[in-house]
């Protein structure tokens, strides 16, 4: 499925047999709407990306809560509500698996500190951007998402598992236990 959504991205052909499950949806936040308009133009043609756009950090602290698969968040440093940090930090608190990246034209070392270190940042992109390289960082760090939302899932199958082998091993001791021999292999019957 990973290889199938890669191709989809490099091509960028919407699939019209993908589940809701298929898709990301990704959150734009900037107080210049041409800022937000020519994000989203990045995206536009990626059929497996949803793009939500907000303009304040209030309106998009409203999407982060009403947007459970919101997968990524990218938002600008500078906006007169609150900056990009305090809100992504917000987004920290409330959905700390969501992937932040902070877009900017004012970045000094600091803040760039800041945001990795304090915050979780992902990505730090200076405006002006390149739009292969937004795009690129946007697609590994959806595939970097991904990859920890399957291994969550794994771990908790696991965790599911080891409870039921430990209740079969109560009712029948000895049943999980393997024999083996001198080289590693399992002994299926003693004679």
């Amino acid at each position: 499925m990973a290889l199938q959504r890669k191709a989809e991205y490099l091509r960028g052909i919407m699939n019209p047999e993908m589940s809701d499950n298929d898709f990301h949806r990704i959150l734009i936040v900037d107080d210049e709407s041409r800022v937000v308009n020519a994000v989203r133009r990045v995206f536009a043609a990626a059929g497996s990306i949803r793009v939500e756009v907000a303009t304040s950090p209030d309106e998009a602290l409203s999407m982060v809560k009403k947007f459970t698969d919101l997968r990524l968040v990218i938002s600008d440093y500078m906006m007169p509500e609150m900056d990009g940090l305090e809100f992504l930090t917000e987004v920290s608190r409330m959905r700390p698996e969501i992937i932040r990246i902070i877009l900017t034209g004012h970045a000094d070392l600091e803040t760039t500190l800041r945001a990795i270190n304090e915050v979780g940042v992902y990505k730090f992109i200076l405006k002006p951007w390149n739009n292969h390289d937004l795009y690129w960082t946007v697609i590994r760090a959806l595939e970097l998402e991904e990859a920890r939302r399957e291994n969550r899932e794994l771990k908790k199958k696991l965790k599911e598992q080891a409870h039921v082998v430990a209740r079969i091993e109560e009712i029948y001791p000895g049943i999980s236990r393997i024999e083996r021999d001198r080289d590693g292999a399992v002994i299926l019957f003693e004679d």
